[in-house]
């Protein structure tokens, strides 16, 4: 169970204290792209995840798109934050996360990843010795699998999900 248990919940990204995890050894953040900085099947990131990314440069923390979302979408993503990216990264799955650590030059306890899925971002991260980040997802819209999963993340989290759409209403 362990696997699954974050670092940290955020309710959102500014709830993240770079310059805390910086003082940490953080050299480098993977972060989701669907519902956790733009919501899902979108590629324009929220203006908090915009904040976070240019709290990194100046923190000199690497900023980089770790997403199971398609090449075409990922990329587009990235390049509209001006930051890398690794798409259909198969999370949980080590190999992607080890490849992406590997070219960055960073080594997994230096890394943290942020996202809002306990069975893809969170065990992924995990699985490699990462500091791993809980956030709030940006919206209620999502995938069908993700849907039943998130039955199953309340009871492993030990909270009930807000969405965020919810909240802003």
């Amino acid at each position: 169970m362990k696997l699954l248990k974050p670092d940290l919940c955020a309710d959102n990204l500014s709830c993240i204290d770079i310059a805390f995890w910086c003082a940490q050894g953080i050299r480098c953040i993977l972060i989701d792209l669907d519902n956790t900085v733009a919501p899902w099947r979108k590629t324009d990131m929220t203006d908090e995840a915009r904040q976070l990314i240019a709290q990194c440069r100046d923190a000199a923390i690497m900023v980089v798109l770790f997403t199971n979302a398609p090449e075409v979408r990922a990329r587009e993503a990235a390049w509209k934050a001006g930051i890398g990216y690794y798409a259909s990264a198969r999370k949980p799955f080590p190999f992607h996360y080890r490849k992406a650590i590997a070219e960055l030059g960073v080594n997994a306890t230096e890394t943290m990843t942020v996202g809002d899925q306990i069975f893809t971002d969170v065990l992924g991260g995990n699985l490699m010795g990462c500091v791993t980040v809980l956030t709030s997802p940006l919206s209620a819209t999502e995938y069908r699998g993700t849907k039943l999963l998130r039955f199953l993340e309340k009871y492993i989290a030990g909270r009930e999900l807000v969405f965020r759409d919810e909240t802003e209403a």
